[in-house]
């Protein structure tokens, strides 16, 4: 019988390569447009120029450039509306909206009564909402090789009830709210910011939306690097949905967790990684000046 000969494939074909994200996270692919990201972690075997510098540096790469998402040829932005009505449905019938509801009243009843002890100008700045990294509700994400659609529609969903619910409760206590909400991300193609901007979210270019966050923000981060994370934390947003901040080895995310108190999610059952291990967090109450107990010495029975 005779043998047949088979071109043998080239040595760089089909190379899995080990790649470092700037949050820590490794990911393998075999992605030929993938770019070589550097360690966090420096190796003890590379030398060290007179700058302090490794002698390899000049040879990494940087990440490649994230770009607009693609969405499928036959992508409607009607089937998207309806999409996202669906999501929104199951979200708020689950017990994860429950927490969230919980964590929004004790964050918003803070931000409304210091309302009252502020000037007529500061009160005038009302509550802003950013949404940082929220990914594609409607394309496919590293040039075809990623699709996070669902998780990202879970978490607009969750945005537009988070948004919807401040509406409603800051509406019963003034005549006149004031809620301005923002988005930013790089992989945001212009179905979804239609969908966006059908919620009343303004989508704003890199790095304008991280100007927006101020003391009287919510700061919806599910999908944010821990770069950024650093950057939105410093500016000391009110309330923040994300995380998990808790392990962040960093002293600007520590110092923020530790000033402020949070409720964890429950599991969302329709897709677990959607909101994997994330809380509300919000400002601890203040501590009555007659002797009152901090909420946390009073669930204490040792206390």
């Amino acid at each position: 019988m005779p043998h047949t000969r088979r071109k043998k494939p080239s040595a760089s074909q089909n190379k899995r390569l080990q790649l470092t994200d700037d949050s820590g996270w490794t990911h393998v692919t075999t992605n030929k447009h993938a770019r070589r990201v550097r360690q966090s972690t420096p190796n003890p075997n590379t030398s060290v120029n007179g700058n302090g510098q490794d002698n390899d540096v000049e040879r990494e790469e940087i990440p490649e450039q994230l770009v607009p998402a693609e969405a499928p040829p036959r992508t409607t932005f009607s089937d998207l509306q309806r999409q996202l009505e669906l999501y929104r449905q199951r979200w708020e019938n689950s017990a994860t909206w429950g927490c969230v509801v919980e964590g929004l009243k004790c964050g918003v009843s803070s931000l409304t009564a210091q309302r009252k002890d502020e000037d007529e100008d500061e009160a005038e700045d009302g509550i802003s909402i950013v949404c940082i990294g929220l990914g594609s509700p409607s394309g496919f994400l590293r040039g075809g090789w990623v699709d996070r659609r669902s998780v990202s529609m879970y978490q607009l969903a969750a945005l537009a009830s988070v948004l919807s619910w401040i509406e409603n409760y800051t509406s019963s206590l003034t005549s006149k709210p004031r809620i301005t909400a923002y988005a930013q991300d790089p992989v945001f193609n212009t179905y979804d910011e239609s969908l966006l901007n059908s919620l009343n979210i303004t989508v704003l270019a890199h790095p304008h939306a991280f100007q927006k966050v101020t003391k009287r923000t919510l700061l919806f981060c599910p999908g944010a690097e821990r770069r950024h994370l650093e950057a939105l934390l410093a500016r000391d947003p009110a309330i923040v949905f994300g995380g998990p901040l808790d392990d962040i080895e960093s002293d600007v995310v520590k110092s923020f967790v530790q000033n402020r108190e949070s409720i964890r999610l429950k599991e969302f059952s329709e897709l677990e990684a959607a909101f994997w291990g994330m809380s509300v967090y919000f400002p601890a109450p203040e501590v009555e000046e007659d002797g009152l107990e901090s909420k946390e010495s009073e669930a204490d029975p040792k206390g």
